[in-house]
């Protein structure tokens, strides 16, 4: 479902772990955290505060560990 950026929890270069809250967006006045599929750094934060998004795109990206 569409919704908007309300915070970017993490910037490029943060090391993350599989779980780890990254971004929080609001659809239909309902807050989710959304969460780093996998563990590695952020290499690409796509999105900003206050952007609207939808559900195909790739919102952060983040290469896996070695």
């Amino acid at each position: 479902m569409p919704g908007t950026i309300v915070e970017v929890l993490v910037k490029v270069g943060d090391r993350v772990k599989e779980g780890d809250a990254v971004l929080i967006s609001e659809a239909m006045k309902m807050e989710t955290e959304i969460q780093a599929p996998i563990s590695g750094t952020i290499t690409t934060i796509n999105v900003g505060k206050g952007e609207s998004v939808n559900p195909d795109e790739t919102l952060i990206e983040i290469a896996p560990n070695p």
